[in-house]
């Protein structure tokens, strides 16, 4: 601090910034972090004082009796002492101190004007129904509850930022439209139940990220609003859904499916409403067959299946595509292609696993990728010879690809290699400018010493210094 003050003239800069942004940096820090601000500043410390966070687990007090009485006497002093309460947080475990929980919220809402609120009931045979005035709270910034009933509409939550449910049951259907929920930003919905299987979201003003999950069965989702950036719905429930209508959100950047039951017609046509989409997460739609990417701003695309998938082919013509992940489960059967228009030469990253292709057509493949500079090849079963000529490669990861015998890579940048599997392939890599390291599997069979030195005798253009700096890594530091 002393030598903050002498470099800035002797003004203390951390003491100068706005109470605001203060406020802002506590509510990152612990209670040992907070004790601790003393000595950085005694400004910040006394402003601890009048901020304040209270976090309370019923599991933690016994008897009982003396959870209650703790929390009373925490709520009268913050009356007393007319602090502002940030965040007040309660896990409970029994039913019993449900009317005190009544008590506690009426109190927070009403009189202290709390502005973060989480409740986390783990109560099993019976939900906590939230109170009538924390709908109406003007102070109320983020909401969090967990095995809570709402019978009151979610538009009157008029003050809230931050609106987070999960395990909850929604009595009335849940219509947002312009108006209601003016300030909310980010909306939560997992595993929910109830709201009459619709859903419906209209131009909310400041909402940009939207999460539904695992929440159904959802007969209608509609959700537009010209501000929201990120968009995630998981429905793992055997009903299909009817009507999945986001062409609203013509500014959507990320769009996250899972196990969504849609059609190929449903899935394109819902993509080529979202011009402005950069990362696509298509995870285990099974009733998918064609995956067509064509939109020109996406960078980021991640297509896992599951073991029941249909998916036959996925074309990509993506000019601006930096990130592809293709994951197949490993008895997968539908033996899915990649086709790969040549506009997608500035690839950068590529992992590939349990994709099931021909060493040519991994081959064809690779050679597309000019630019690439990152490739994982995982579950390779029948790979044996493998030869990669990009200039631009930096990490090449081969993993269980149990049947390899030679590789040859011609990757003047390769800095990292990892390979992992049974056999000990024949390595052929030319001008290898940096070190990285080998990892095998099998590192405590008594056989991995002479692994090892076979494979560091197969290695063809790698330089001594290399060669060093690889046997001294996989000595002090083998593979777990």
């Amino acid at each position: 601090m002393k030598r903050m003050k002498n470099d800035h003239d002797g003004v203390d800069r951390i003491s100068e910034l706005p109470e605001c942004l203060i406020r802002q940096i506590m509510s990152y820090l612990s209670p040992a972090e907070v004790a601790q601000m003393l000595v950085v500043s005694k400004y910040w410390y006394s402003m601890r004082a009048t901020y304040r966070r209270y976090h309370f687990n019923q599991y933690l007090y016994y008897p009982p009796l003396v959870f209650g009485f703790s929390v009373d006497r925490i709520l009268r002093w913050v009356l007393l002492e007319k602090s502002d309460l940030q965040l007040f947080s309660v896990l409970l475990f029994s039913k019993t101190a449900y009317p005190d929980l009544d008590n506690w919220v009426r109190t927070l809402v009403l009189k202290i004007g709390v502005k973060m609120l989480r409740l986390d009931i783990r109560v099993l045979d019976e939900l906590y129904t939230l109170p009538r005035p924390a709908f109406f709270s003007e102070t109320l910034r983020i909401l969090k509850l967990r095995r809570c009933i709402l019978d009151q509409p979610l538009s009157l939550f008029s003050s809230l930022r931050k609106l987070d449910l999960d395990c909850c049951r929604i009595k009335l259907p849940i219509i947002l439209n312009k108006g209601d929920c003016p300030l909310l930003e980010e909306f939560v919905f997992c595993c929910c139940t109830g709201f009459n299987a619709v859903i419906h979201i209209f131009d909310l003003p400041k909402l940009h990220t939207v999460k539904i999950a695992e929440s159904g069965p959802i007969n209608e989702l509609v959700v537009s609003c010209q501000s929201i950036q990120s968009f995630t719905i998981v429905d793992k429930s055997s009903a299909p859904l009817l009507v999945i209508d986001i062409n609203g959100c013509h500014h959507l950047k990320l769009l996250h499916l899972q196990s969504c039951n849609m059609t190929d017609t449903q899935f394109h046509h819902l993509l080529s409403k979202l011009p402005l989409l950069e990362e696509l997460y298509v995870f285990h739609c099974y009733t998918l067959e064609k995956i067509k990417i064509s939109n020109p701003r996406i960078k980021t695309l991640v297509v896992s299946l599951e073991c029941r998938s249909s998916l036959k082919i996925v074309e990509i013509a993506a000019p601006n595509l930096k990130i592809f992940f293709f994951l197949s489960y490993p008895f997968n059967e539908s033996q899915c292609r990649i086709k790969v228009a040549n506009c997608c030469s500035g690839l950068e990253t590529l992992v590939l696993c349990n994709y099931f292709a021909t060493e040519r057509a991994i081959q064809n493949l690779i050679s597309k990728f000019s630019l690439l500079e990152n490739l994982w090849l995982i579950g390779f079963a029948n790979l044996q010879r493998i030869r990669i000529l990009n200039p631009q490669l930096k990490r090449l990861h081969l993993v269980r690809c149990f049947k390899l015998k030679a590789v040859k890579v011609d990757g003047p940048n390769l800095c990292e290699f990892c390979y992992i599997g049974h056999e000990s392939p024949k390595f052929s890599v030319s001008d290898m400018e940096a070190s990285g390291g080998l990892r095998f599997e099998h590192s405590t069979s008594s056989f991995w010493r002479g692994r090892l030195r076979k494979m560091l005798y197969n290695i063809v253009g790698v330089s001594e210094e290399r060669l060093a700096l690889t046997i001294l890594w996989s000595v002090s530091c083998p593979p777990s």
